[in-house]
């Protein structure tokens, strides 16, 4: 039991250290139309770097899956399969390099002459995670993966939050359709047909917390951000784009894999639609990206 709570809170530990340095979770899609039928190939990403950069249990950082799915224009889905996230310790080599095992989720999706037109949806949600950091009846800090509500001994909460992240991709079978919302706590939604921009097209985006437009004010600037690998050299340089009523846009520079997100976080006493989380945490941080493909 020990040794349980231990890997949890190391666990806990990379999940934060992975929020502290903005780490993204993202899905790649691949559209091939090389043979026919036309396939998708579709994996996770984690990390900071297109298209693959960790896998989903590491030593930086964890994040495990609640959902993995694709939604058919009707809003149909079928669930891909979870790939397994259990955090598996590298092999020491003769080369003095370290292997590491892991699952990305990758999987192929192969059209059919029956399948309906438009836009489908890859999406993958993480399971909500909570942790707390507290003082007990003894006055020792201590340090737990639960809710206040959970934890026994509790004298004094010096921080408590919920964490969970979205990711969507979009391929089309014929032409692209305006995608439905999904309905996740955060969601980004895109307003520009997304399988066909070239560089230095612009892209529009809407982002929703909880159905309510995100957008900037006099307390607190909001930014979706777009970043890839063919963009920003080896200082990591992003696109920025102010929330105002939920809008934001970017003209892209370059062809290329693009990913835009947003971490947004709440203070649960200070948002009435957070009110069920009363008392199980203080704030909330939540994360959601779209992935997509730009031509030259």
């Amino acid at each position: 039991m020990k040794k349980i709570l231990i890997t949890l809170l190391t666990i806990t530990a990379t999940l934060i250290a992975s929020m502290a340095s903005a780490h993204m979770f993202w899905i790649n899609l691949v559209d091939s139309k090389e043979h026919n039928p036309a396939h998708i190939m579709t994996s996770l990403g984690f990390g900071h770097v297109l298209p693959m950069d960790d896998f989903l249990a590491s030593k930086h950082g964890v994040i495990k899956l609640n959902k993995y799915q694709v939604y058919g224009p009707d809003m149909k889905f079928e669930p891909l399969g979870l790939p397994d996230t259990k955090v598996m310790h590298p092999k020491k080599t003769d080369l003095n390099l370290e292997i590491s095992t892991g699952a990305l989720g990758v999987r192929k999706l192969d059209f059919s002459d029956s399948m309906k037109r438009g836009t489908y949806q890859v999406y993958a949600e993480s399971t909500p995670m909570f942790f707390t950091k507290y003082m007990d009846s003894s006055d020792k800090i201590r340090m737990a993966p639960k809710s206040m509500d959970d934890i026994k001994n509790l004298k004094k909460v010096i921080g408590s939050f919920k964490y969970q992240s979205f990711a969507k991709a979009y391929f089309t079978n014929g032409q692209w359709t305006s995608p439905k919302a999904i309905g996740s706590d955060l969601e980004i939604l895109p307003m520009t047909d997304l399988t066909n921009v070239h560089a230095n097209d612009m892209v529009r985006f809407k982002v929703k917390f909880k159905g309510k437009a995100v957008t900037s004010n006099s307390k607190r600037m909001r930014y979706l951000m777009c970043s890839s690998n063919t963009f920003g050299g080896p200082d990591g340089y992003k696109l920025a784009s102010m929330m105002m009523s939920g809008n934001a846009q970017f003209r892209i520079p370059t062809s290329g894999q693009w990913v835009v997100n947003i971490y947004y976080d709440e203070d649960v006493d200070q948002n009435k639609d957070l009110k069920s989380l009363k008392g199980k945490c203080t704030k909330v941080y939540t994360a959601a990206s779209i992935f997509f493909n730009v031509k030259p």
